[in-house]
């Protein structure tokens, strides 16, 4: 895989200490001009696929997520941090729906700002395109990596082993978007994250909306603004997010009678959220309108055995409709073993 790798190895601007006790401090710190630094490691992606569109950021600074992240599905993402102006955010992705390419976006977005030399920012657009910046007042270690459909980036970094192994594993991730941003930012924190620790993240994806009936592009939008371990605690609404999307894919595919691309979304939606009983009826349903009747028997059971509601709800689904006069679906919601 082609990359670009552009390290800064600045001197550092900031006199920045490591924050100590169990107490966690929420005031923002400054950069000597009074701006707030974002020191954090970060991803913008794009999933050529699906059309995703998406932004994967983590650091020791409080609500990171709300001011490094955004997109906007058929148009980009972009992620400004360091000594982070935001309004390079709403400017980038208007400039890229003019038409500009991320290259231009960058330029003329740092060329205008006099405070350049301590902001990072990287921009990807909706053909997969590419930008990062990182200026040379950013703060040790600080820099970028660009690759095909991604970039990853960070300051105040343990070092460059830090964005390094987040192309590596994102370039190796399997499975959706999310899980794949997921993996990266995993890789960053296995390789020293923040150089002052963890506090916050987020993972912002946009979709465009199509037919599905949703009325908003953002496809999965979780934030972790303070926490001791943010990564579980990303990871947990990541997977929540992703499955009700993967169960409501399933639903759409099932309207065509496309059996085999529901069940796959359904079961996706199982395996991340493992404790959903109604997840588990729901892919009963799906094998019995396809016609696997031992599937549906035995995941019908599972669903059952987790919340006996489910009995109930099994004599009357339309979906077990040709099933009832079988004496296994019977022995199953009348309680027999």
């Amino acid at each position: 895989m082609m990359r670009s790798f552009i390290p800064i190895l600045s001197g550092s601007i900031l006199a920045i200490s490591p924050l100590t006790g169990a107490a966690q401090v929420h005031a923002p710190i400054l950069d000597k001009v009074g701006e707030e630094i974002v020191a954090t490691f970060s991803i913008v992606a794009r999933d050529p696929a699906t059309g995703e569109l998406a932004v994967a950021v983590q650091s020791r600074a409080f609500r990171a997520a709300a001011i490094v992240s955004y997109a906007k599905a058929g148009v980009g993402a972009v992620a400004t941090q360091a000594s982070a102006n935001q309004s390079y955010g709403p400017e980038g992705l208007a400039l890229l729906e003019q038409g500009l390419s991320p290259e231009e976006v960058v330029r003329q977005l740092t060329e205008a700002d006099p405070g350049r030399d301590r902001r990072q920012l990287a921009v990807i657009d909706a053909g997969g395109r590419v930008k990062a910046y990182t200026g040379s007042g950013t703060s040790d270690w600080a820099g970028h990596i660009e690759g095909e459909n991604y970039s990853v980036q960070g300051n105040i970094l343990v070092g460059e082993a830090v964005v390094r192994e987040m192309a590596r594993a994102f370039e190796a991730a399997e499975g959706v978007l999310a899980e794949r941003l997921m993996a990266a930012l995993d890789a960053g924190q296995a390789a020293g994250g923040d150089a002052r620790g963890k506090q916050s993240g987020g993972i912002l994806i946009v979709k465009p909306i199509g037919d599905s009936g949703r009325t908003t592009d953002r496809w999965v939008d979780v934030r972790v603004d303070d926490h001791p371990t943010p990564f579980i605690e990303i990871r947990r609404l990541m997977n929540m997010s992703v499955s009700r999307n993967q169960s409501g894919l399933a639903s759409d595919f099932a309207e065509d009678e496309r059996w085999a691309e529901a069940i796959l979304a359904q079961r996706k939606a199982v395996a991340l959220a493992p404790e959903s009983d109604r997840y588990l009826f729901q892919l009963s349903e799906l094998y019995a309108r396809a016609g696997s009747a031992p599937s549906a028997l035995a995941t019908l059971t599972l669903a059952i055995d987790r919340n006996p509601d489910w009995k109930e709800r099994a004599t009357t689904s339309d979906a077990f409709a040709g099933m009832r006069g079988d004496a296994e679906f019977r022995r199953i919601v009348s309680g027999g073993r």
